[in-house]
Order: structure tokens, then sequence, then C-alpha cells
């Protein structure tokens, strides 16, 4: 056997060719590879009460259900005395580094017919091991915000950003590296009020009902629109892109796993109130950005502004009127493009693989999904007669109206 003789580079240094290089106008334009990291921490999957400790008040009680969303169980907490701050937490024998992480995501269920106020149940990650009382934790969030339960309470599921949780006073500089634990807090729940909850998830690419699994491709949108997380996509008849999905769309694409224009903003912002303020916005990535409609926000504060120019070498956006409400950054502050830019503004869609979504009826398991309803978070009805063509998928469950539930996702659905 000939030994090749190979002739080795350092590409730091030096530029490797292979055959003839292709300049494209969109290199990720197409199927893109993406890491779509997803775990289940030990006890997460809430199969055993055991695995669930209380707080010492014990206003706040855990038992098991019987019966679960994922599984043969999950959890149920139930506020037994007056409102007070009292916590139900899992504790981990060693910590789980959770720096990949972008989303925590659970099933839960409430009571039937209660209506939840925002704030009444907090989430929350440890990040110190010994003291895991909600007030030693590093960093809390509204999982659920203001909910109605129906009559017949139905299974939903909540997604939190991870870089959305406010972090406590005294814990700024400690990341996910090491989480010691999670749990949740009953601030201001009513006495007998409960909240079942099943299958907790840390995973890196999320949908806005539950982490992505299944083929993910980066395509432009059409100009003067907006993707967000969890729309629904159709193609358009221009070639190669693609705009918010119609009822029952035979164009069918896939739904949007980020909204792409979303980032941080780095330097806090002075609020004019009734006067003038700052009337700049300083951004982690400026790149995705162009003139139109946007929106700042934090975990105080809200309002639409319009972007006038955009600085991609120093990362500032110039808005067109002062901003009114002043942004801090312990909030997490960001801000995200709502509709009229114009520009090729990639997109990255799921097109198939299991994916959650919000039911708008009764629907059967192994029954063709639609899509209803356009241009919002996707929700989908049953297939009817002779609607082959608008089929985005299988039902994988039977489950009831304005219930979350998964279906087996497909771009190729309506010719399968």
């Amino acid at each position: 056997m000939v030994k090749p003789n190979l002739k080795m580079t350092e590409f730091k240094r030096h530029p490797v060719y292979v055959g003839n290089a292709l300049h494209v106008a969109h290199p990720f334009y197409g199927p893109k590879p993406m890491y779509q990291r997803a775990e289940v921490p030990p006890g997460g999957d809430c199969n055993t009460v055991g695995d669930w400790a209380e707080d010492a008040n014990t206003v706040w009680d855990v038992t098991a259900s019987g019966v679960g969303r994922v599984g043969g169980n999950s959890i149920i907490m139930t506020q037994t005395g007056a409102a007070a701050d009292s916590s139900i937490y899992l504790l981990l024998s060693q910590p789980l580094n959770l720096n990949w992480a972008k989303f925590v995501g659970f099933w839960f269920k409430g009571k039937n017919g209660v209506t939840y106020t925002a704030n009444d149940i907090y989430l929350y990650l440890f990040t110190k091991k010994g003291n895991y009382v909600f007030a030693n934790c590093s960093r809390y969030g509204d999982p659920i915000g203001a909910h109605v339960e129906a009559g017949t309470a139905v299974w939903h599921y909540a997604e939190v950003r991870l870089e959305d949780l406010i972090i406590a006073s005294g814990y700024e500089d400690v990341d996910l590296s090491e989480v010691w634990g999670l749990g949740f807090c009953s601030h201001a729940l009513a006495t007998t009020e409960t909240m079942e909850v099943d299958q907790i998830e840390f995973y890196s690419v999320g949908t806005g009902k539950g982490p992505a699994r299944g083929r993910i491709i980066s395509v432009p949108l059409v100009d003067d629109i907006h993707a967000i997380q969890g729309y629904g996509l159709a193609w358009s008849e221009m070639a190669g892109r693609v705009d918010l999905n119609a009822q029952a769309d035979k164009a069918w694409c896939g739904i949007c796993t980020a909204n792409p224009s979303r980032t941080k903003v780095t330097k806090a912002i002075t609020g004019g109130g009734a006067g003038v303020g700052d009337e700049t916005v300083h951004v982690l990535d400026a790149s995705l950005y162009e003139t139109g409609k946007a929106t700042i926000t934090d975990t105080a504060a809200s309002e639409a502004v319009t972007i006038t120019a955009v600085d991609r070498v120093n990362k500032i956006l110039t808005v067109s009127t002062g901003i009114t409400n002043s942004y801090t950054l312990a909030r997490r502050p960001f801000i995200c493009m709502e509709g009229n830019e114009v520009g090729s503004i990639l997109v990255d869609v799921m097109v198939d693989g299991i994916l959650n979504v919000t039911a708008a009826e009764i629907v059967t398991a192994g029954y063709g999904a639609k899509c209803e309803g356009v241009g919002s978070a996707l929700t989908v009805k049953e297939l009817d007669a002779n609607e082959e063509g608008a089929m985005i998928g299988k039902c994988m469950i039977s489950c009831a109206d304005e219930e979350d539930f998964p279906i087996l996702l497909s771009a190729n659905a309506r010719t399968a």
C-alpha cells in the first residue's frame, strides 16, 4: 500500500481551497443542521412525588395525580391555606450545567374554571447548594402569567425563555453552570386552588409550546411581514420566500422557531415619560434589523417604537421619537421587529417532526390536522372531507378544544 502524501496547512493562517468556490447571497438558505438538545432533569418527569419537597410552612402541598400528560403520573400542587409565599421544589444530588439551554418548559393544568393572575406562581432555578427555599434562589420567572382555565381543565404548555428570568439581588454574577434544583413558589393562590405539572424539560430550540424536534430550514421572509416564534408559515408565490400562513393554507411550509430580530438591549434606556427620552437603543446584534415597527420589552414595561436608522457596525438602533419607559439591564430588556421591515430577513422554520400546538376544536388521534387562523400562534383543527391538500400533519393523541397537544408535522403531509 502506498502511503498518500498529504500537504497539511493550518487554515487559521492560510486559506484552504477545495475545488471551485461559489458565492451565494444567502449562504444559510435551505436545510439548516441545528443543535436541538432537550433534557428532562432527574425527577423532572414528575413520575415520583417523593422527588419533590414542601416548604416548612406547609400551606402548599404536593401529591401524585395517578395519571400524567407524559407517562403514568404527574404532580398536583394544592394551596391548603391563605395566600402566602410557599415553595415546592426538586433537589438534585449532582448539579446540572444548563449554560447550553435557552428554554425551560412543562405541561400544566389548572383547576376547573379558575382564573389565575400574573405572579400567582413563580418558577425558580437554584444555583446555590444548601438552603433551597425560594428566598435563596438565583433567578425566577412567571411561567403561566394571566391564565383563565376552562370549565373543564385541559393541558397547556408553558415555555419560559431562560434569558428573561429575573436574577435575584446578590446573584447577578451567577450563571447556569451549576443548577442544584428547581421549584415552584405559590405567591398569591387562593385556598384550594391547584396546579398540575408534568414533564419539565430544558431545551435549546423552542417553538413557543415546547422543544423543536424535527428538520429545520432557513428561508427569507417576504417584505412587510415579521414572523414570531410559534407562527405558522406558508410558501409565497414569490419563489423562495415565506409568508404567514392563511387558514387551511395549501402552501404550508412549517412553524417559526425563533423571532429572527429579537435580541438583547445592552445599555440601559432612560425614558422621558411625558417628555423626550433616549432615541437610541444599543443592542447585542443589529444584523437582522431594518427600519420599521418594533417593540421594546422587559419584565416591567413595554412600548412600540419605529426604527428609523440601523447602525450595524456600532450596534445601535435609532428610533423616531423619544422612548417613554426606562429599561434597566437587570430587567432583561430586548427589542424585536413587528412587521413592516423591508428586506430578505431570514427565518428558521421547522418543517417536520413532533410539534405541540393548540386545538381549535375537539380532535381525534390519528386524524389529519389543518391550520386554523391567520398570522398568529399556530392552532389546528381536524381535516374535513376533501381537504387533503391542506393537511399539515397527523394528530398524535385525542384532545379537547383549547388544549395543547402534539401532532406529527410533515411538509409532505398533503401528498403522503
